[in-house]
């Protein structure tokens, strides 16, 4: 997978975990794209189609190449984010 172009968040508002990776965003002064799934239809039927799954936090991570991955899990997502951002 080549560098990351994109980053999206799906999200929403009254989950913990979700606020979790929010605030360690904020926290560390970087901005994500958020997809939220309950206010937004498309966006929850994206997440079930692209992963099979109906649970947030879930970060979508498309690379320069096209390449898209998912990650799931809010502790994994903030490692992955922490790594990332350390990095630009």
């Amino acid at each position: 997978m080549s560098e990351p172009q994109h980053l999206a968040l799906y999200e929403s508002p009254m989950c913990s975990y979700c606020r979790k990776v929010r605030g360690f965003l904020e926290q560390i002064g970087e901005e994500v794209e958020g997809r939220d799934v309950m206010g937004d239809p498309e966006n929850f039927d994206e997440l079930i189609a692209a992963t099979g799954r109906t649970t947030v936090p879930c970060l979508r991570i498309e690379s320069t190449d096209g390449e898209v991955r998912w990650m799931h899990e809010s502790a994994d997502i903030i490692d992955w984010l922490r790594d990332y951002f350390a990095k630009a």
